[in-house]
């Protein structure tokens, strides 16, 4: 069955995303916008989205400031 996608043009939950064990799937820009294509291999990404947006998401600061500019360096990208 596949997995459900979920896309977001918030570069701080792809980031947060990312290290929650989701998988990037493609990226995609419209106009000045990029769009971030997500999969959750373990479970619905709604999960993930609410705990981000309720402030009860954990992980190392550290290592969210550097998927940070992971994220923003992959807009620059062609």
């Amino acid at each position: 069955m596949p997995q459900e996608e979920y896309e977001t043009d918030d570069i701080y939950l792809a980031a947060y995303l990312s290290i929650a064990g989701c998988v990037m799937e493609r990226r995609r820009k419209i106009g000045n916008k990029v769009m971030f294509v997500f999969t959750n291999p373990a479970g619905p990404i709604k999960d993930l989205r609410e705990a981000y947006y309720s402030n009860k998401a954990m992980v190392k600061a550290c290592q969210f400031a550097q998927q940070v500019v992971n994220m923003k360096q992959l807009c620059f990208e062609t």
